[in-house]
């Protein structure tokens, strides 16, 4: 009678192995099976697995679908050409430091309308040319990059949000790649050029960042049009550095409320025209650079206005100073008066902080005319300009709330001042 049930039970569970088969179907097969340029539709739901795409086929999620894994390996690899990932959520959460959610190498690729969480690197492309990534979101822990390029030349980035990543989109010997509307915060680097020539930064807005961009050892960069603000949460912070970099074009950025508006370090032939420079600790600062020329840019409401160390040669003609002292008796639209960028008063804060409470009162500026700083350090602007290059908000500017700041702090001092001698 037993070896009745064991038979009986043997043949129901034949009967049952096709059915619970086909249920279970990885992925992978989906894409194994399919032909080349087929769109595969993947059914709304969470799958818990990895997938290599390597013909050219479209991998596109109808409603909510997660690839998740925690494998050391990507949850998607992407190779040879014309793959396209489109409407997916990719989540990563291994714990190595190389680890990728989406590794691509290869061509002509498109990733589209992704969601990426990842305790690591974003996007890696590895070797990847002529790959579109556009309306996505990327999401870290401030341990790995967003997107990390290799090698990797004429990729564009566009309309992409980035997040709590160690560098925002981060290239290395990478050329010819176009980074347009991206929105990059709370980040180490906003973007991150490393030995990379020929790139375009176009009207992406880098925020709450340690460094807004950098370009170290890149030549032939083009960076327009792009929102640099409140980088400001370390000593070392700044809305644009350049490093090594030469003949960059810098046109029409905002630089706001940064530490260090655009600050140039042992670089050349670089340009920057027509920029917004507005509500900074330091609007520009240049340390051992040459050759570099500022003009047409507007710098507002900055503690220091510029200075430079260890610089020469670097030409600030025809840009408009809210400082500066403007008289135009020809009516040219300049100033016949020299403007001098004199870092007097960044000196004196640097060595007592306290005294950026007094920023442009009389006394301080009376004592700027008599102690002026060494020649080497002022930048002169033979040529100041009358209006404003850039239109500013009729708002009310930094240096106003530090003009509210500095009263009521000399107000309050003034109080424990007298109450303190009352008590005596």
């Amino acid at each position: 009678m037993k070896l009745i049930y064991n038979i009986l039970f043997l043949l129901l569970l034949s009967c049952c192995l096709p059915a619970v088969s086909e249920a279970t179907s990885p992925l992978q097969s989906k894409i194994d099976e399919a032909p080349n340029g087929a769109t595969i539709k993947v059914e709304e739901g969470e799958y818990e697995e990895t997938v290599i795409i390597s013909k050219p086929v479209t991998l596109e999620g109808t409603g909510k679908v997660l690839l998740r894994s925690c494998e050391n390996e990507p949850v998607v690899t992407i190779l040879n050409k014309g793959v396209t990932l489109k409407n997916i959520m990719v989540e990563h959460c291994g714990n190595e430091k190389e680890d990728a959610a989406i590794y691509v190498t290869g061509s002509y690729h498109i990733l589209e309308k992704l969601n990426i969480k990842t305790k690591h690197l974003g996007i890696r492309l590895d070797n990847a040319n002529d790959v579109t990534i556009q309306d996505s979101e990327i999401m870290g822990i401030n341990r790995g990059n967003g997107i990390d390029l290799w090698k990797s030349n004429r990729n564009r980035f566009e309309n992409l949000t980035i997040t709590n990543v160690s560098d925002g989109i981060y290239l290395e010997q990478s050329d010819e790649n176009i980074l347009h509307r991206n929105n990059i915060q709370k980040s180490r680097y906003g973007m991150h050029l490393m030995f990379s020539n020929d790139n375009i930064l176009d009207g992406n807005v880098s925020k709450f960042n340690t460094t807004g961009t950098e370009l170290m050892e890149s030549k032939r960069t083009v960076v327009r049009h792009n929102q640099f603000t409140s980088n400001n949460n370390s000593v070392n912070a700044q809305g644009l550095l350049l490093y090594l970099a030469s003949d960059t074009e810098v046109t029409g950025n905002e630089f706001i409320s940064n530490r260090v508006g655009i600050f140039i370090e042992k670089a050349e032939n670089n340009r920057l025209k027509a920029n917004k420079i507005m509500d900074n600790f330091t609007g520009i600062q240049f340390l051992k650079s040459n050759g570099n020329k500022a003009m047409k840019n507007t710098f507002v409401g900055n503690v220091n206005d510029a200075q430079a160390i260890e610089s020469s040669n670097n030409q600030l003609d025809g840009n408009y100073w809210d400082a500066a002292s403007k008289v135009d008796l020809d009516g040219n639209g300049k100033s016949d008066i020299v403007y001098t960028a004199d870092p007097y008063f960044l000196t004196l804060t640097a060595d007592v902080p306290e005294y950026q409470l007094f920023f442009q009162a009389p006394g301080i500026i009376m004592l700027q005319n008599m102690l002026k700083s060494p020649f080497e350090q002022l930048l002169i602007d033979s040529a100041p300009l009358m209006d404003m290059t850039m239109e500013v908000k009729k708002e009310q500017s930094s240096s106003f709330s530090l003009w509210c700041m500095s009263a009521v702090m000399i107000v309050a001092s003034c109080s424990l001042f007298i109450v303190g001698r009352k008590k005596r």
